[in-house]
């Protein structure tokens, strides 16, 4: 169990190095979790967030296509399937962690990662204390590229925020008008708009900051 624990961290440390100004694996002892067909599995890797060469840094925001609503992107036709739509994972204020949704072939969908800096608030607006748990709900939609965060309104304040990457693999890109990128949205009611998202020159991840714990899809 630990050398496949081993290999698992050792794997995910490479893959984000290869994506953005990547740090060396931190061994600290806290918890990352991985949504891999229900089963959860712990490991640590480090990431600081920064555009690196061969990435597109996107600054625009608020944003919005003619009609309001963004072009959500659709899996590929024969896609695999996500080892998980709909899971939660438990984060614990003050610790730096990693959860990740695997495809079933064993690609990296979505990687959420929480710094130890990030500073959970409820939906309430009262601050989650010091190695309290937090519950965080995931759900992929099964057929367009969005997400469903919970608990829903809550927030993060801290020097770093969340960060959202998500690899389009396997993305319907036919008929794409543009750069997808991350889009948001408060409530369901309300009007998406898109945020500064990284992106590489292949188009195969991008990646974005989350103060909000809501809804969000990859869109153009």
């Amino acid at each position: 169990m630990f050398r496949a624990r081993s290999i698992i961290a050792a794997s995910l440390a490479m893959l984000l190095a290869a994506c953005g100004d990547i740090s060396e694996p931190e061994l600290s002892g806290q918890s990352a979790l991985f949504a891999k067909g229900g089963r959860r599995s712990t490991t640590t890797a480090s990431t600081d967030g920064g555009a690196t060469e061969g990435t597109v840094q996107d600054s625009s925001s608020g944003s919005t296509s003619e009609d309001g609503i963004p072009h959500v992107l659709r899996f590929a036709p024969g896609a695999p399937s996500l080892m998980t739509y709909d899971t939660t994972f438990v984060a614990h204020q003050g610790w730096k962690q990693n959860f990740v949704i695997f495809f079933e072939d064993g690609n990296y969908f979505m990687v959420l990662d929480v710094p130890s800096s990030a500073q959970f608030v409820d939906a309430d607006g009262n601050p989650v204390p010091d190695g309290e748990s937090v519950e965080i709900s995931v759900r992929v939609d099964g057929t367009y590229i969005s997400f469903e965060f919970g608990p829903h309104g809550s927030s993060f304040t801290g020097k770093r925020p969340v960060v959202l990457w998500v690899w389009t693999k396997y993305a319907d890109l036919d008929g794409v008008d543009g750069q997808p990128k991350v889009w948001y949205q408060p409530n369901r009611d309300s009007e998406w708009k898109s945020i500064p998202t990284t992106v590489d020159k292949a188009g195969q991840w991008l990646k974005a900051e989350l103060r909000h714990f809501s809804n969000y899809a990859i869109a153009w």
